[in-house]
């Protein structure tokens, strides 16, 4: 494997020559795209140019050639979006800087008309997003900035929309692609995806696809003996039905499901202070093997039903999300007395002891949509819908002790069973409306939302005193937009924005002795952005631009605290997130491509948030100052039927803060995180239906740190999350 990964590295490295750009258009992409790509941002289509609002467009084509399979690939490519990932399948995603923590998300994710995740914070919806693997994608949009009037709860900082190929009717065809990659010390993976679209008959058609994959591993266990212990499995697919019984009528029926298990995590121990690692490069030491498993399913029925004057949009789903997570617990301080339950259990049961933690999070998903909207000719436009969705929760862990090395349960009950039911519900109705005055559109929505939830928490086990308690809530949520747009010619736009959002509170759980001091629950937080953007094609078919700068206000802010040793959700006080961003498309000449995006945030703490230890001033985490990405790829004819490219991405996060509450022992306050860059690289060549790629990432071997947590690991006071190492790959993709 030496060899491969060798002539792969240097095929990749000559590849790194070429100048840099984004590729968020396609691949090649033309720099007047801005006037030809349609989005749905706003729940019809429409080209990109009309929607007054900042969007990046991720084609699926684009995703392919560059290798982006998940939000740690992609997102780099997306101004003012930044991940903060524990590890595969635990990542939370921010817009415009919109995160201080919290277990409810500020970003909703869609897949087509169906939202996933938990829109509430009792099932951690924060970070158990469904990463959907992005094969056979029309393309991803991401929308910036509050879409409370259109989408609802959680997306206070924005949407990320997963947008998939639809069946076509009366053509047969299908595309396949077979990679393998090589990462640096580690193992070596390989992937199999592949398509299939059958038409049956002439109004009805089948699109059929799928994916097997195997993740290397880079991370080592020495005092366990383990090597490449983060490897995983990751396979899916997704079946699509559509029919048109009438050229007025279409009906489709998706399936999608996903899973994924990985043997370890990513995490590297470090000092906390100097965040070296302290058991050497990409090294880990651990009691317990801490494996993961994660399945997302999503099943919808969209009808779409043209009565000429309006058209009727019926959305259905039912969507089941479920991780199971297991922690080693050995050397969790225990206060009182203290003491880690290693050590405890060892003293009052027997020698060589330690803990398990297995923690099981489950989401059911009910959603029902309607809507009207008019027709798309006409100086007045307009959508109106109703929205209904019923989420069940549930999160279930059991703290086990196991002897040690074997890891084999030491024959006590569970020390520790919590189990928290809990039930979301939400209605909300909303209105959008657009007139067109000559070279001015003006829009304006509202959306009325009301949500009702209840808890049920149980507490046993051998440590604990057996407990149960119940809780409830219900608020009732006004969200609006006004976006006014105005079109100087046909290729220039310029758009203000004005809209909020917000994420919904909940009950919290607590037992009936908690002093009156700890909130019984906690309100909604909610943001209000002010945004002003231009997309221009300046030279047509040569230079374009958008960009949009922005100021956002976040008041009672959603924080993780801890009341009286009670740790709970609460609200906090204000913070704003103002900044710019920008994406400039450049083709000098027909053969190259070149694209340069990127974001400079400011996000800060306004009022101080004493429970978590912020104070007014201070940065908001995991947000980096700036960010930016520049890909470029040259395109040349070689021979009759035969074409070479060549390209490159270099992206950069500037330093970020790690979590308000990741003060601990001798840490004054939020610890700063050091900024990286990567170096992304591919040549191939395309023949007729055929590629044929040598891939480069992270080239650089970078050691990105994505997650920070303190006193977690065994003996020390820090961890981290880093991306993965320097990987070399070769893929073959074929199209017919």
């Amino acid at each position: 494997m030496k060899t491969f990964e060798t002539i792969v590295m240097l095929a990749a490295l000559g590849a790194a020559a070429p100048a840099w750009a984004q590729v968020t258009g396609d691949a090649p992409a033309s720099a007047d795209s801005l006037t030809t790509i349609v989005v749905t941002a706003e729940k019809r289509e429409e080209k990109l140019a009309d929607v007054p609002l900042s969007v990046t467009v991720l084609p699926g084509d684009s995703l392919d050639k560059l290798m982006d399979r998940d939000f740690s690939d992609y997102a780099a490519l997306v101004p003012g979006l930044s991940i903060y990932s524990a590890q595969p399948g635990l990542t939370r995603l921010t817009l415009r800087g919109q995160n201080a923590g919290g277990d409810g998300s500020t970003v909703a994710v869609y897949l087509d008309e169906s939202p996933l995740g938990s829109s509430n914070a009792l099932v951690n919806g924060a970070t158990n997003t469904a990463d959907f693997d992005t094969w056979d994608l029309t393309r991803i949009e991401v929308l910036r900035g509050p879409q409370g009037t259109l989408y609802g709860a959680n997306s206070e900082g924005g949407l990320i929309k997963f947008v998939t190929t639809a069946p076509v009717l009366g053509s047969f065809s299908g595309a396949a692609e077979v990679s393998g990659d090589s990462v640096a010390q580690g193992g070596q993976g390989d992937s199999v995806h592949a398509t299939l679209n059958l038409p049956l008959g002439g109004a009805a058609a089948l699109r059929v696809s799928g994916f097997d994959e195997d993740d290397p591993g880079y991370i080592r266990d020495l005092s366990r003996g383990a090597t490449q212990l983060n490897d995983g499995h990751k396979y899916g697919g997704r079946a699509s039905l559509l029919l048109e019984p009438v050229d007025a009528l279409s009906i489709r029926l998706t399936a999608s499901s996903q899973r994924s298990a990985y043997n370890g995590t990513n995490v590297v121990d470090v000092d906390p202070l100097t965040l070296a690692p302290v058991h050497g490069d990409l090294s880990q030491e651990r009691f317990v093997n801490e494996p993961s498993r994660f399945k997302y399913d999503n099943h919808n029925a969209t009808i779409n039903w043209d009565l000429g004057p309006v058209r009727v949009v019926s959305s259905t789903s039912y969507g089941l999300t479920t991780t199971d997570t297991v922690s080693d617990y050995t050397s969790i301080v225990l206060v009182p007395p203290s003491t880690t339950l290693g050590e405890l259990l060892s003293a009052v049961v027997g020698p060589n002891l330690g803990g398990r933690l297995d923690d099981d999070v489950e989401t059911k998903k009910f959603t029902q949509e309607l809507r009207l909207s008019s027709a798309t000719s006409g100086p007045f436009e307009w959508t109106v819908g109703g929205y209904f969705t019923r989420e069940i929760g549930s999160i279930t862990e059991h703290l086990d002790a196991v002897t040690l090395p074997s890891q084999v349960n030491a024959g006590l009950p569970s020390l520790e069973i919590p189990i928290i039911d809990s039930v979301f519900k939400e209605s909300a109705g909303f209105l959008n409306l657009t007139y067109h005055w000559g070279a001015l559109d003006l829009q304006a929505g509202g959306r009325y939302s009301k949500n009702e939830q209840t808890a049920a928490e149980d507490i046993t086990g051998l440590l604990v005193a057996p407990q149960t308690f119940n809780a409830e809530s219900s608020e009732h949520v006004f969200t609006y937009s006004f976006a006014p747009e105005w079109h100087f010619n046909a290729n220039t736009s310029l758009y203000a924005r004005l809209a909020t959002g917000y994420r919904p509170g909940g009950p919290n759980e607590l037992p009936p002795l908690a002093p009156p001091s700890v909130p019984r629950e906690y309100g909604s937080d909610r943001t209000t952005n002010v945004e002003l953007g231009i997309r221009s094609a300046l030279v047509p078919g040569m230079l374009s631009l958008d960009v949009a700068a922005y100021h956002v206000h976040w008041k009672d802010i959603q924080l993780l605290e801890e009341v009286d040793s009670y740790g709970v959700n609460g609200n906090g006080g204000t913070a704003r997130s103002q900044g710019l961003e920008w994406t400039v498309d450049y083709n000098p000449w027909k053969e190259l491509t070149l694209r340069w995006s990127g974001a400079l945030t400011d996000a800060i703490l306004t009022a101080p948030a004493p429970a978590v230890n912020g104070v007014s001033g201070d940065p908001l985490p995991w947000v980096p100052k700036w960010s930016t990405a520049i890909d470029g790829e040259y395109d040349r004819q070689l021979y009759a039927g035969l074409k070479g490219f060549l390209g490159s991405t270099l992206s950069f996060i500037d330093n970020r803060r790690s979590d308000f509450a990741s003060s601990s022992g001798t840490i004054p306050g939020q610890v700063e995180l050091p900024s990286y860059y990567t170096i992304d690289a591919r040549l191939g060549v395309d023949y007729d239906r055929y590629r044929v790629m040598l891939y480069g990432k992270n080239l650089t071997d970078s050691r990105g740190i994505t997650n920070y947590v303190a006193n977690v690991a065994p003996g020390l006071a820090g961890e981290v999350t880093v991306i993965q190492p320097r990987t070399v790959g070769l893929t073959v993709a074929a199209k017919f």
